[in-house]
C-alpha cells in the first residue's frame, strides 16, 4: 500500500456505556489537537453487564457518529476469560498480562464463532456497521483466529499489526499502549512509549491504543496528549477500515 504521508490509527478500547464519558472526552481533546479519525472498540456485554444495546442514548450516539471518521470494531464479547488452562507461560499471559481478560486466548473455533455471531447480532439489530475485530489484549487462539476469518471480518488487529483476510495481507503497525493498572506500570509505560516511538517513528502505519483506565490518571492522560500532538505533526489519522481496499469495504453480516 503506497501512502504519501505516514498514517496514525487511534483506537479507543473497551468502549461500553460505563466508559462512554471517557471516550467522549478523549474524542473532543483529539479533535482539538487535529485528529480527525478514530476506531472505537465496542464490547457487547462488558464483564457480564447488560448488553450495550440496552442503553438507548449510547446506541443513538454510536449511530450518529460520522461514518467517514469513525470505525466501529467488535472487541470480544464479555472481555473476560474463563479459567486459564495450561503451563506457566499460558497462566502468565492469561492471568497476569491480561488480568483475566484474554477472552479469546483459549477458545475453540466453535466457541469463538458463537461469540462473534452473538456480538455482531447486537450491532446489526441497531444498524451499526462493523468491519473488523480486535481480541481483548490482542490474544486469540489459532482456532479463534480462523473463526474471525471465516466470519467475514475484513480486518483482525494484533499487537504488532493488522491482518486483512480478504486480501491476504498483513500490515505491520507498531502500537503505543499504556499499562495503567498500578503506579510502577504507569511509570514504566511513559518511559517505554517514548523509547518505542523513537524506535518506530519511521513505520508507515503507527497506532496509539488507549483504554478507559488511562483517563483516571492525570499524568498518563497528559503524556498521552503530548505523544498524540507530536505524532500528528507528521502523520494523517486513519481508521482500520481505511486499510481495506475500497472495493472490499463491506460491513460484516451474519449471512
Amino acid at each position: 500500500m503506497k501512502q504519501t504521508r505516514k498514517q496514525l490509527i487511534i483506537s479507543f478500547h473497551d468502549l461500553h456505556p460505563g466508559s462512554w464519558e471517557s471516550c467522549r472526552r478523549f474524542i473532543e481533546k483529539s479533535w482539538e489537537l487535529g485528529a480527525q479519525k478514530m476506531t472505537l472498540l465496542v464490547i457487547p456485554q462488558y464483564h457480564g453487564q447488560p448488553p450495550f444495546t440496552e442503553n438507548s442514548a449510547f446506541v443513538e450516539w454510536l449511530q450518529n457518529l460520522p461514518t467517514d471518521d469513525f470505525d466501529l470494531c467488535l472487541h470480544g464479547y464479555y472481555h473476560q476469560a474463563d479459567a486459564i488452562r495450561g503451563n506457566w507461560f499460558q497462566q502468565l499471559m492469561g492471568n497476569v498480562y491480561t488480568t483475566g481478560e484474554g477472552e479469546f486466548y483459549q477458545l475453540s473455533q466453535k466457541q469463538a464463532q458463537e461469540k462473534l455471531a452473538a456480538g455482531m447480532s447486537l450491532f446489526l439489530q441497531n444498524n451499526l456497521p462493523v468491519f473488523g475485530f480486535t481480541a481483548p489484549a490482542w490474544l486469540l487462539s489459532q482456532e479463534a483466529r480462523s473463526a474471525v476469518r471465516d466470519s467475514g471480518f475484513l480486518y483482525n488487529t494484533l499487537w504488532d499489526g493488522v491482518e486483512l483476510p480478504a486480501s491476504k495481507l498483513f500490515i505491520k503497525a507498531p502500537t503505543l499502549v499504556y499499562s495503567s493498572r498500578n503506579a510502577w506500570r504507569r511509570a514504566v509505560s511513559k518511559l517505554w512509549i517514548s523509547i518505542f516511538y523513537a524506535l518506530n517513528r519511521k513505520a508507515q502505519v503507527l497506532r496509539i491504543a488507549v483504554h478507559p483506565t488511562d483517563f483516571k490518571y492525570p499524568d498518563i492522560e497528559a503524556h498521552l496528549y503530548k505523544v498524540l500532538k507530536h505524532t500528528l505533526q507528521t502523520r494523517t489519522t486513519s481508521t482500520y477500515r481505511d486499510l481495506i481496499p475500497v472495493e472490499l469495504q463491506k460491513p460484516v453480516s451474519l449471512a
